[in-house]
């Protein structure tokens, strides 16, 4: 068997990628497709596993040709149900990733206030439909200091997005002399903070144990063994891997909203790995990269044959 070969195949062969689409709809096959959401949920998806080759390509954080960003995002989130339904989930996953795209073109411009305030608002417009978006707030707001872009001015900016919202929802409510428009959409702290009862199934405390180990793979050469990379592409990279973890601890302590926070991490965990099983050249990283996609897609098969029998 030629590791090497096989490895160069996964990373830029289109046909390997429509196999890895055609497996994911195989996937889906165990929902029910009279559900408009299972329709929506999947196109959305495949839309952002799409969306991920364009914004590496655009900001350079993979130095060749590679299709493992959006193979990884089908594989993570194919082999799952618990996202074949979450239209909330599939829908803060896109915007989060808009968001990125304004935060990645903010690295090292001190003038970033149009940024922060398109970032705000589009985290405050869709925390009344998925109200944990407003811990994104934070996040971003270190990215912004980690790409050396944050000052005052971004910081008001960034408060403005949120405050101008609120404002425009006060003055509707004064307009309608109903202050319930406006109480109903302020932030629940006990909708956003809160911890819940783990419930993982033992394929998804599988699947988790694999990703954080890869992870830690790929963290290795990222911190320690990346020297050639250019520092932006590092900074883009080190935020992301960062950020991926702070996502999936969301995920175990919010296990109610998992497939929300597991969706979105899945996106730097896609463009982490992509990175570094695209540009490794240890034959011992390609077997771990063959060994992570097959375990998914194993695991990914069996519970479709459990639900399906």
């Amino acid at each position: 068997m030629n590791i090497n070969k096989i490895h160069k195949t996964f990373v830029s062969s289109r046909v390997v990628f429509f196999a890895c689409v055609f497996v994911f709809l195989v996937f889906r096959l165990q929902g029910d497709w009279s559900e408009v959401n299972l329709w929506v949920c999947t196109m959305l998806q495949i839309s952002i596993a799409l969306f991920l080759l364009p914004l590496n390509n655009f900001f350079s954080m993979i130095r060749r040709r590679t299709l493992l960003p959006a193979i990884f995002y089908l594989i993570l989130t194919g082999w799952n149900p618990i996202f074949n339904y979450d239209l909330n989930g599939s829908i803060a996953t896109l915007l989060i990733m808009l968001n990125y795209l304004f935060l990645f073109n903010a690295y090292q411009k001190s003038d970033s206030q149009l940024n922060a305030f398109n970032i705000s608002l589009i985290l405050v417009l869709c925390s009344f439909f998925q109200p944990q978006l407003l811990l994104f707030l934070p996040i971003f707001w270190i990215g912004f200091y980690w790409f050396r872009s944050f000052n005052l001015r971004v910081f008001l900016a960034s408060l403005t997005g949120i405050v101008a919202v609120y404002w425009i929802i006060f003055a509707w409510s004064i307009y309608w002399d109903d202050w319930r428009i406006f109480l109903v959409t302020l932030p629940k702290p006990g909708k956003i903070f809160f911890v819940s009862e783990l419930h993982l199934s033992d394929f998804e405390l599988i699947s988790f144990g694999v990703i954080l180990l890869v992870l830690i793979f790929a963290g290795l050469n990222l911190f320690v063994l990346s020297i050639s990379e250019k520092v932006k592409t590092i900074s883009f990279l080190k935020y992301m891997y960062v950020s991926s973890f702070i996502f999936l601890f969301l995920a175990f302590v919010q296990s109610e909203y998992r497939s929300y926070w597991e969706s979105v991490s899945y996106i730097p965990v896609s463009l982490i790995l992509a990175h570094y099983f695209t540009l490794t050249n240890k034959l011992y990283a390609k077997i771990l990269m063959l060994l992570f996609i097959f375990l998914l897609l194993a695991l990914g098969g069996i519970q479709f044959l459990i639900l399906n029998s």
